[in-house]
């Protein structure tokens, strides 16, 4: 499964539409072997190693608009950036540890890429590949919505840990709690392979508000055909190019079960599609929760990002979530039309929510490797000259953009980062039960509708190993008043927070025949005034230490 790697000089071509470059995508790639696609839990810190890696410029083929990736795409990427390390006249030493760290967590799949074979694999077996603990203590109000009338129309959710957004949808209550994470994966005949990771979350005396206590996260069985992997089961997705409020698909809620198809490795189109440039796609097809007027509806969605020159990526995404009980007056062509987006027919006979978004970022070498970037989401369509007329998915956009500084010191150490995000008051609403939350939690950004939020924050590798940051950020939620509010929402809703944050990254331990721990720790405070709404302010603060630990002694191997 050799990837082609160089660039070719951008030509002016027409884009083709989402779901036909999807398709090509999807067969563009002949499946002659397989490997095991075992996915990497979003709270690793392997993303913060491949991310200060292309922040060094040394992962050109690093798409980090669609995660998670595989255990082996993240070895590929390890080895690439040191073939890239080695051509340097003064190599980069934190890059040099980095990479040393990648290749600690990721033995097999390193020596399986070093050595061509990935694609012959034996059945293996790793029932403990990590285990966290984590200790949580979370004070304040949640921040909430809930605007749906008797009809169901509008949307409702609650926020899990105030202050840790994008955690899965793991809730807590006020005061202590204590997680336990574990993960693990096996993989039979080469090419299918089985992962998962459960937790239990809340206090040790009681269980949890929001959730019971024992939980799976993500899991799922994956068929690998040549660099197609298709899975079923419950796995985390988080798309775009946001770093605190990813707009279309995040961790923030809980994974749902899905159907998923992608690659595994980057590649290039066909033919003259290949001046693209390097791409990865993914589409999923899953269900929703019973808990609205439209019970369990249907959703889907697609996505695909290309790197088309060394210092511009881009990529578009379709999402649309339709059916559930009593909103399924269609037939099998109805619902191939619905789950595509090619046709949707009309409210008349049942509903459709559809989210459409384009997004791009740009290095500039000359400032660093300094990266701009910007996404726009649009919710719903616009129907431009009334139900006969032309749709386009120009309707309540949501934006997000950034700047961010890589090596604001010349040794590479020190990063710095200006993020907004702006949500239409229509972000993840809809006039009926096909709002855009999971069991309560919002599948999005965290901001939830007509909000705004700046985010500034520098971070510094204190050494090779320890990165310590400070994160401030200023929030509004707007009062509206619209058919969905009922009664209309009075007040603006106002947050001013500071967060300090701390990474090492994983080092061995001899005493326990040098298999790896690592440690992250995060303390918040946010003062917020007239919150969810309200005439109330509170005062909220968290405070989380992890640890995590991922033994050496391996799994079982047949041959």
């Amino acid at each position: 499964m050799a990837l082609v790697n160089g660039w070719r000089r951008a030509r002016r071509i027409k884009f083709p539409l989402m779901l036909a470059a999807l398709a090509i995508a999807m067969i563009a790639r002949p499946a002659f072997a397989s490997t095991y696609a075992a996915y990497i839990p979003l709270d690793s810190s392997i993303y913060d190693e491949l991310d200060t890696l292309n922040d060094l410029g040394l992962a050109d083929s690093y798409l980090s608009e669609i995660q998670p990736i595989s255990r082996v795409e993240a070895a590929r990427i390890t080895v690439e950036a040191e073939s890239k390390l080695s051509e340097m006249q003064n190599p980069n030493e934190l890059a040099r540890s980095i990479i040393s760290e990648l290749r600690l967590q990721l033995p097999d799949e390193v020596q399986w890429i070093e050595q061509d074979s990935e694609d012959n694999l034996p059945t293996m077996f790793h029932p403990l590949d990590r285990v966290e603990g984590e200790y949580v203590l979370s004070e304040g109000k949640r921040r909430e919505l809930n605007t749906t009338a008797a009809n169901g129309s509008g949307i409702d959710y609650q926020e899990g840990t105030p202050l840790l957004p994008n955690n899965d949808g793991l809730s807590t209550d006020q005061g202590s709690n204590e997680i336990l994470r574990w993960s693990g994966w096996g993989g039979v005949g080469g090419f299918i392979t089985g992962y998962g990771e459960g937790a239990l979350a809340g206090p040790l005396t009681d269980s949890p508000s929001q959730a019971s206590r024992a939980q799976l996260l993500t899991g799922a069985m994956v068929v690998s055909l040549g660099n197609t992997a298709i899975s079923f089961g419950q796995e985390e997705m988080s798309w775009g190019v946001s770093h605190y409020n990813q707009l279309s698909q995040s961790n923030n809620g809980q994974p749902f079960p899905a159907l998923r198809i992608q690659n595994i490795h980057p590649g290039h189109l066909p033919g003259v599609l290949r001046y693209l440039g390097l791409y990865r796609y993914q589409t999923f097809l899953g269900q929703l929760d019973s808990g609205r007027k439209y019970s369990r509806p249907w959703l889907s969605g697609q996505i695909i990002t290309f790197r088309t020159l060394p210092n511009f990526e881009w990529g578009i995404e379709h999402t649309i979530m339709f059916g559930g009980s009593g909103n399924n007056n269609y037939g099998p062509g109805g619902f191939i039309g619905n789950l595509t987006g090619l046709s949707t027919g009309n409210s008349g006979q049942y509903n459709t929510n559809t989210r459409f978004g384009i997004f791009g970022k740009v290095y500039i070498k000359q400032l660093r490797d300094t990266q701009i970037y910007a996404e726009d989401l649009s919710e719903d369509f616009f129907q431009l000259g009334g139900n006969s007329g032309i749709k386009l998915p120009f309707k309540g956009p949501s934006y997000t953009a950034g700047i961010y500084v890589p090596r604001l010191t010349i040794d590479g150490r020190t990063t710095a980062r200006f993020e907004y995000a702006l949500t239409d008051k229509e972000y993840s609403v809809h006039s009926d039960s096909l709002y855009w939350t999971y069991n309560n939690a919002l599948m999005g950004s965290s901001l939830g509708p007509g909000a705004w939020q700046a985010n500034f924050e520098i971070d510094r590798w204190l050494n090779l190993q320890s990165r310590a940051g400070i994160d401030t950020f200023y929030t509004r939620r707007q009062a509206i008043a619209t058919p969905f509010y009922s009664p209309p929402l009075r007040n603006t809703e106002t947050g001013y927070g500071l967060a300090l944050n701390f990474l090492h990254l994983p080092l061995e331990i001899a005493p326990l025949a040098n298999s790896l721990g690592e440690m992250k720790a995060r303390a918040g405070i946010e003062y917020v005034t007239d919150i969810n709404y309200t005439n109330n302010d509170s005062f909220r603060a968290l405070l989380q230490l992890s640890l995590a630990f991922n033994p050496s002694w391996g799994g079982l191997v047949w041959h």
